[in-house]
């Protein structure tokens, strides 16, 4: 009998570098690193604190590996998170990274999060990559909600069917 191997994935997780979202949101995003490092894929993250840097921790923990794609050098760059594997300093600003980003993930995992996280899930959809927004963790998720139609889609062109989920295990299965 041969080996079986698994394809390994790389898979984003999109949320806010800030703490104003609920206590739970930076557990789940913890719990999702963990998942991701599980099963044996990559961890892909904009190397911020707050949600990227819990998922971070988590994958780590569970022997994982994640890449943290920054805007600039990391010496000038004021939001650098820890549990940090790779770092790829994009050179672009803020907002210019996310393309690069988002091209790097197979699919992306959206926990709480602002505009950014928004912007970040919005050219995940238009690049046709698998989404998963985990309920209730706030802000963003909530909005998401609200936009999307009655099949999960973001618009009329059904890009992508928006998944969503309520713990890290199924947020990463789907």
């Amino acid at each position: 009998m041969g080996i079986i191997e698994m394809e390994r994935k790389q898979i984003g997780v999109m949320g806010s570098w800030r703490f104003n979202l609920p206590g739970s949101s930076y557990q789940i995003a913890e719990e999702v690193g963990e998942e991701i490092a599980k099963r044996g894929h990559v961890l892909v993250t904009g190397g911020t604190t707050g949600i990227g840097e819990y998922a971070r921790k988590g994958c780590m923990r569970s022997k994982g590996v994640n890449i943290s794609i920054i805007p600039q050098l990391k010496s000038n760059y004021k939001y650098i998170g820890k549990y940090i594997d790779l770092i790829i300093s994009s050179g672009f600003t803020e907002e210019g990274r996310i393309a690069i980003m988002i091209n790097s993930c197979d699919a992306i995992i959206v926990i709480g999060g602002s505009s950014g996280t928004l912007i970040e899930t919005l050219v995940g959809y238009l690049l046709g990559k698998s989404i998963v927004v985990i309920e209730e963790t706030g802000l963003t998720t909530e909005n998401i909600k609200k936009i999307i139609d009655a099949e999960h889609y973001l618009d009329d062109k059904k890009l992508v069917k928006i998944n969503f989920a309520k713990t890290a295990k199924d947020a990463v299965s789907l």
